[in-house]
């Protein structure tokens, strides 16, 4: 009788061989006394372990059964047969999450953000009753054809508090979504999953780990611990919750509750006062669009990461500078025309559409360019307006000439155009309000394809 034929635990009839770990092997099977498909991960057995094995299976089993949620797998029993410790698990029809990165490459931002905010909720779940996962990785995420994510195998988890004796000495965990903390020997953390999830998502928006892969660890590790971050260069929206995600001190890091009330963040337009309702409408049905373009991430439906137009969605958090060189800023400084301020009427005849005046010159605000994070051939930036005048503004653009060698790539919390070196940004709708001394802000990142970023003269205008 073929292996994949036999009934074990006489309950489990084993139909097939579905996957397998470093220490494992995952078998589809019967469950012949309640009639149902099940997953059984069958422990293999490794020199010198004697009943570690057994002790891990019970762990594990133990740890995952007390996590009941709708993206964690589901955990039945556990039992040995003929010296071989078995877990039995819900059966869920699905691919790994790096299987589905072999396959199609990179996932669109809607995707990478749906799949983020479902493995964040189980494990906010599983930090809530102070269980650790330790391994956070594209293997261990599950995607169904419905594009539903789940996480799985806790074989390495712990209960905090637990005693780590079996781990002295011994770094637990997959080397390219190791938390920094814990690939320079310290203990993980909730923080350290946080950062593993941070990871994942980075990989499944680039198609590569934060620090890449390489064949010798101690560079791997080198680089880990260093923490020499290139922000993701598809991330837009993303970018700011991935590189908070990333830090490289656990007490930086949100929660992971935190950061899953972060990624819900990101595709949904921020109230402010009473904005134009016709533009607030049409970003609203924007966003609703794009994420509609992308019902499931198994299925590939891909929503185009650059279009000519882009309007993005509010960020709360600003960009966290990891590997900034250097800071510098732009900033337009020619004060509002004094009768701007005289009355609502002169101030509306003031800023109506007029020949175009010098640049730097400016109606009604300021805007202030900061370049906030900068790497090898790109930069991360921060633009800033500023409501100069005693009303409201119902709107604004910020132009300028984009300097020679650098391109903008992705831009957020704004609307761009660009013919030639000539760019516009122009609000979001959401955030085209701005109170009298208040403030707006949109970002960008640009590539940078000699010398150091350059910061243009901005043309900041009322609407």
């Amino acid at each position: 009788m073929a292996f994949e034929e036999q009934l074990v635990n006489g309950r489990y009839r084993l139909l097939g061989h579905v996957g397998r770990g470093a220490m494992s092997l995952v078998w589809r099977a019967k469950d012949e006394r309640l009639d149902r498909v099940v997953a059984v991960k069958q422990f293999l057995h490794e020199p010198g372990t004697g009943g570690d094995v057994c002790e891990r299976a019970i762990r594990e089993a133990r740890l995952a059964s007390r996590l009941r949620h709708p993206h964690a797998v589901a955990v039945y029993d556990v039992f040995e047969d003929a010296g071989s410790m078995y877990l039995v698990m819900e059966y869920v029809p699905a691919r790994s999450l790096t299987e589905l990165l072999v396959e199609r490459g990179p996932l669109p931002r809607c995707d990478v953000l749906r799949l983020g905010r479902q493995i964040g909720a189980a494990l906010a779940a599983a930090h809530g009753d102070w269980i650790l996962h330790r391994d956070v990785t594209p293997n261990n995420v599950l995607v169904a054809d419905d594009g539903t994510a789940l996480i799985t195998d806790f074989g390495v988890s712990r209960a905090l508090g637990e005693h780590p004796a079996a781990d002295d000495g011994v770094v637990v965990g997959t080397l390219p979504y190791l938390a920094p903390e814990v690939a320079r020997g310290g203990e993980a953390g909730l923080p350290s999953d946080v950062y593993s999830l941070g990871a994942t998502l980075y990989t499944a928006l680039e198609g590569t780990p934060p620090f890449g892969t390489s064949d010798d660890p101690i560079t791997l590790l080198r680089r880990i611990t260093e923490n020499q971050l290139t922000p993701p260069g598809h991330g837009g929206p993303l970018t700011p919750v991935l590189m908070r995600m990333l830090e490289r001190d656990p007490a930086a890091r949100p929660s992971m509750q935190e950061a899953v009330d972060l990624l819900a963040t990101v595709g949904r337009p921020a109230t402010a006062g009473a904005p134009r309702r016709s533009r607030l409408r049409r970003v609203a049905v924007i966003g609703a669009a794009a994420c509609l373009t992308s019902v499931s991430v198994a299925a590939g439906l891909a929503l185009a990461d650059r279009p000519a137009a882009t309007t993005a969605v509010p960020v709360e958090h600003p960009p966290t500078t990891i590997t900034a060189s250097h800071t510098v800023s732009s900033t337009t400084t020619a004060p509002a025309p004094a009768s701007a301020r005289v009355s609502d009427g002169s101030a509306r005849r003031s800023t109506l559409p007029a020949p175009p005046e010098p640049l730097g010159a400016t109606a009604g605000c300021t805007a202030r360019y900061e370049i906030t994070n900068a790497w090898p051939g790109g930069s991360q930036v921060q633009v800033t307006v500023h409501n100069d005048r005693p009303r409201r503004l119902t709107g604004w653009t910020v132009t300028w000439v984009q300097p020679g060698g650098a391109g903008i790539r992705d831009l957020w919390n704004g609307t761009l155009s660009q013919v030639g070196s000539a760019v516009t940004v122009t609000d979001a709708g959401w955030n085209a309000l701005v109170e009298p001394d208040g403030s707006a802000s949109f970002g960008l990142n640009q590539d940078v394809t000699s010398g150091h970023p350059a910061v243009p003269v901005l043309d900041c205008r009322s609407n």
